[in-house]
């Protein structure tokens, strides 16, 4: 019964040795077909970026060229606290026109040979002004706040106020 059993289990290992070198080629066919699947979906995904970076670039330049613009309404619930700092900056020329009346008594000392004496002389005028006058206001306005009701602030932003030139960069490869 030895021999008859390490006879069966001789045959078994060259049953398992012969269909193994099968299964082997098999597995190997399967990863080969698998790796070609993949080669292939990234052949056509790389296809489809760059149609898609095509697309998205030719709607940037339509959209600034005809100055389109996003337009958004923010809402903001009543109670809201508001804290801004508004930097101005701002370069003025003020045109003045006018004239300045002027009507005051003015007191002079007068000396004559009998003394010093206060003398007061009226004066009434009109004193033409004509020039202008260049301003620079550099400020900023501290605002803190909060909403008593609720605020509904539109936003709009023109397409081409945009970095689209930073935009491109990142999309091209």
């Amino acid at each position: 019964m030895n021999g008859d059993a390490s006879g069966r289990a001789g045959g078994l290992m060259r049953a398992v040795r012969e269909r193994a070198a099968g299964i082997a080629l098999a597995a190997l066919a399967v990863a080969a077909l698998a790796l070609g699947a993949n080669l292939y979906l990234l052949w056509r995904l790389r296809g489809a970026e760059s149609r898609a970076v095509g697309t998205a670039l030719r709607a940037l330049d339509r959209l600034a060229a005809e100055d389109a613009r996003v337009q958004y309404r923010i809402r903001l619930a009543a109670g809201t606290p508001l804290r801004l700092d508004i930097p101005v900056d701002e370069r003025l020329r003020v045109d003045l026109n006018t004239q300045l009346p002027i009507d005051t008594q003015v007191r002079v000392p007068f000396r004559s040979p009998f003394g010093t004496h206060q003398v007061t002389i009226p004066i009434k005028t009109t004193v033409p002004i004509r020039t202008v006058v260049p301003l620079h206001i550099r400020h900023t306005f501290r605002l803190r706040t909060q909403t008593q009701d609720e605020l509904v602030v539109p936003l709009e932003v023109r397409i081409r106020d945009l970095p689209l030139d930073e935009l491109r960069k990142s999309l091209q490869p």
